[in-house]
């Protein structure tokens, strides 16, 4: 099979072929060798990448067909003596991971810039194009020191990212992200570098899952993270960085580790800080730093799906300027934020008249349904005005999608809900966190505890009151913010009615998809590349184009059966992503994705292909979300997710949705 950075070799021509694929495309037998007399007689181009580069580099030879097999079993022999273990290599977003990978030039740091060795006096060491696009989820190596930057780590006892006494961060000096251990994803791959604070746009404040017990030595010591409840430690046992069981107190061996020169200890960490701050509720005060102002380039697709201006919306004002009581006015760059107008700052500047400057007051629509509040929505973007106090101080106030979910398929989140009673100049006062109100901090709307301050006043339009949100509305809104889409607000039942999301065409980025989208061969399979016909005898159908980059979030259509790749499906009852007995798995043969229903997201858009385990970036495991009840005593069955009862799909106008189960035939499936 080929694999990773091979892939593209498929369509070169034979003589082009980069060895280390042949290694791994055909077997080390006589069928191989048998391979090998198929190249011209004269001469064959072999292209060798031998990893680690700084060793080998690239090695081009031109080698005669009598002269290929000694000179392979050579190759052979020295590419299996190389200690690192082959990674894939990314290309990096500079924009992206400037932002996700800060420096914390304010963090107490025990020691920096030295490397972390193992029991075997191996190096803990890291290349930044083996994880993402912004440097996340980057693997650490366990490979021979030689002082390099890869090598070189910084162990912070405070800061912004730590705020726990008796705990550090283990962080790469080179990337600046935080050693990271997350039990949710597949086994061999928890033990990752990640933006510390745990956001990858690197607007994260504090997550145990990075701080490590950490008493000042530099050991030999164990690494234990606090998320791992005093059982878990991080082992030394194969070429990456891994976890396992333990006790910390009697770990030995491949458990421990040593910092620096390991002779003595470093400063001890600081006090604990006064009870009353976290790194999570602080609040900001005049003197906090704003966030910089930054110019990224814009995806307009996933833009467009971000960020959709709600028509059916009551307004009780429309394209208007919000002041300060200096009389500025609140503005957007929509070039501030993400790649989809996402995590933007508000700036309070003089009143220019601009398209940045104007703004809706919403107080019923998809987005809201709470009676005496309003959303407060730039005019420019469609973006929702949102205070998340997860956030590091300072950078808790942006623009997020409304509804609170990245991709713009959330509902309804208070964290976008002001309190409103229709009056011209007011507090903005989200609901979500009683008590605190927004402020112009040096040139940032920013958040503060209200105090009755004319600093916390804003004057929407004119001044003069306008129209006051209706009386009646829907049930409250959930109680979530913006980074937690796990809750929103109820979600109503979807009927034949409801619309279908429009299919749209994508540009797929093919190294995320094959990390996204990878098949389980371990699996077990009730049936394979099967249609799933719906009561009519139209097929599931699938375009792989039609979801995000990664070939998340596709919609299932309903068609006439031709037999395409897309209306092919496994069911898997056994596998990497499927522990449950009496349920299955329904994946796509074609993209590999599961079925996934989330209530969570906009009626009629609930149902969709997403990665097997449930994390965009293929590192899940197993969620409910994708389980279907299944006996495997009929080929017709109902598709019932095991992660909300009472809840079957169907075709809705050729999409397939959900809706209360009532027994009937629209809402049976055949297999096969």
């Amino acid at each position: 099979m080929i694999v990773n950075d091979c892939v593209s070799s498929r369509m070169h021509k034979v003589e082009q072929i980069p060895l280390r694929c042949l290694f791994l495309s055909f077997p080390f037998s006589k069928g191989f060798l048998a391979a090998l007399q198929s190249f011209p007689a004269s001469q064959v181009l072999i292209t060798l990448s031998l990893r680690p580069q700084p060793l080998f580099g690239l090695l081009h030879f031109n080698l005669p067909t009598a002269m290929f097999t000694s000179t392979l079993l050579t190759l052979l022999s020295v590419s299996a003596s190389l200690a690192a273990p082959i990674r894939r290599d990314v290309t990096l977003d500079a924009t992206a991971t400037a932002e996700a990978q800060r420096r914390d030039a304010t963090a107490t740091r025990a020691f920096s810039g030295v490397p972390i060795k193992t029991s075997s006096g191996k190096c803990l060491s890291v290349n930044p194009f083996s994880g993402d696009f912004r440097e996340n989820l980057t693997p650490v190596n366990l490979v021979d020191c030689n002082g390099s930057a890869n090598q070189t780590w910084d162990v912070i006892t405070a800061g912004v990212h730590n705020n726990a006494p008796g705990t550090a961060l283990i962080v790469s000096a080179l990337t600046q992200a935080c050693l990271n251990f997350d039990p949710r994803r597949a086994a061999g791959n928890q033990v990752l570098l990640f933006s510390c604070g745990g956001r990858a746009d690197g607007g994260g404040s504090v997550t145990n899952s990075q701080q490590f017990a950490f008493n000042g030595g530099s050991g030999p010591i164990p690494l234990a993270p606090l998320n791992g409840n005093n059982q878990t430690c991080l082992t030394a046992g194969g070429k990456l960085l891994d976890q396992t069981a333990c006790n910390p107190a009697t770990a030995s061996g491949n458990l421990l580790f040593t910092i620096g020169s390991g002779s003595g200890s470093a400063a001890a960490p600081p006090p604990p800080p006064p009870p009353a701050t976290t790194a999570a509720s602080a609040p900001t005060n005049v003197a906090a730093a704003a966030p910089a102002l930054q110019s990224v380039t814009l995806d307009q697709t996933a833009v467009a799906e971000a960020q959709v201006r709600d028509n059916t919306a009551t307004r009780a004002a429309s394209s208007v300027p919000i002041k300060d009581s200096t009389g500025k006015c609140l503005t957007v760059n929509a070039n501030s934020g993400d790649f989809r107008e996402n995590l933007t700052p508000v700036t309070v500047q003089a009143c220019d008249g601009s398209a940045g400057q104007n703004w809706d007051v919403v107080t019923a629509g998809k987005h809201n349904n709470v009676a005496g509040t309003a959303l407060v929505v730039s005019a420019l973007t469609q973006a929702c005005l949102n205070f998340d106090p997860r956030r590091a101080a300072g950078n808790q106030v942006l623009l997020f999608s409304c509804g609170g979910r990245a991709d713009g398929g959330g509902l309804v989140t208070n964290s976008q809900l002001f309190t409103f009673s229709g009056a011209g100049s007011i507090p903005l006062q989200p609901t979500n966190q009683a008590g605190t109100c927004f402020f112009n901090n040096n040139g940032f709307l920013d958040q503060q505890a209200c105090n009755n301050g004319a600093a916390q006043l804003f004057t929407i339009g004119s001044g003069s009151a306008v129209a006051a949100p209706p009386a009646a509305t829907t049930a409250a809104a959930a109680k979530t913010t913006a980074a937690a889409p796990a809750t929103t607000a109820a979600v109503p039942a979807t009927t034949a009615a409801a619309a279908a999301p429009p299919l749209k065409s994508v540009t797929l980025d093919l190294t995320a998809v094959a990390e996204s989208m990878v098949r389980d061969n371990t699996a077990t399979r009730a049936a394979s590349s099967v249609p799933i016909k719906d009561s009519t005898g139209k097929c599931l159908t699938v375009n792989a184009n039609s979801g995000d980059f990664r070939e998340n979030l596709i919609p299932v259509t309903v068609q006439a059966c031709d037999g395409s790749a897309g209306q092919n499906w496994d069911v898997i009852t056994a596998g990497k992503h499927n522990n449950a007995a009496g349920s299955a798995l329904v994946v796509s043969a074609l993209t590999q994705g599961c079925l996934n229903f989330d209530p969570r997201r906009a009626a009629g858009n609930q149902v969709l292909l997403f990665s097997c385990g449930g994390r965009a970036d293929g590192g899940g495991s197993v969620t409910n979300s994708q389980l279907f009840t299944f006996t495997g005593a009929s080929k017709s069955i109902p598709l019932q997710p095991e992660n909300q009862a009472g809840t079957c799909l169907f075709n809705n106008n050729g999409f397939l949705d959900q809706q209360s189960c009532n027994n009937a035939g629209s809402q049976v499936f055949t297999i096969g």
